[in-house]
């Protein structure tokens, strides 16, 4: 007979996780809500002992808000300690990459044309998103960045970036999802 065991995923960790994390920051839910680019019953839902049971679609955009890295929520939940991310996770043009080919991020990004390494590492980076387009296996991958002397003064004018990344956002989904063919 073989036994199967996994790691009990421990959720009230997970929400004592992102409310310390959010809390470490001086930010109420609505900031995070507003940071995510999610609702508030989202936020008080995360931070819920009993809020969750299965992994949410928003984690990822929680887990971005709080500095987090990609899947450190899963790790939260399987008795680890989030990983944060740092302004190096996105190495501009200058920095030392692997050779091109590697399937590493690094390698990745030494790939890009000059202008896209330009931009992220020139920008400040507001926000990404990975839409899963209907073509297995394909991406569209999204960064929006903004000119740092532009960034935002003031609590409204933070609003109405999320709200203009959001609207965008909404219709970059709509082309993954819609059911026009380019055939026509």
């Amino acid at each position: 007979m073989t036994t199967v065991t996994t790691t009990p995923r421990d959720w009230k960790r997970l929400a004592e996780a992102i409310r310390d994390a959010r809390k470490a920051r001086g930010w109420r839910q609505e900031d995070l809500a507003e940071a995510a680019g999610t609702g508030y019953s989202t936020v008080q839902r995360a931070e819920s002992s009993d809020g969750y049971k299965t992994m949410p679609l928003t984690i990822d955009k929680i887990e971005r808000a709080l500095g987090w890295a990609p899947g450190s929520a899963r790790t939260v939940l399987e008795g680890g300690t989030p990983t944060l991310v740092t302004d190096s996770a996105i190495p501009g043009p200058a920095a030392e990459t692997p050779a091109a080919g590697s399937g590493d991020a690094a390698g990745f990004v030494a790939r890009l044309p000059a202008r896209i390494q330009h931009e992220l590492a020139d920008g400040e980076l507001v926000d990404t998103d990975v839409i899963e387009l209907k073509r297995k296996g394909m991406r569209l991958i999204v960064f929006a960045t903004r000119d740092p002397e532009q960034a935002p003064e003031d609590r409204a004018e933070k609003a109405e970036d999320i709200r203009e990344w959001t609207r965008v956002q909404r219709r970059l989904r709509g082309l993954a999802s819609d059911g026009d063919s380019l055939d026509k």
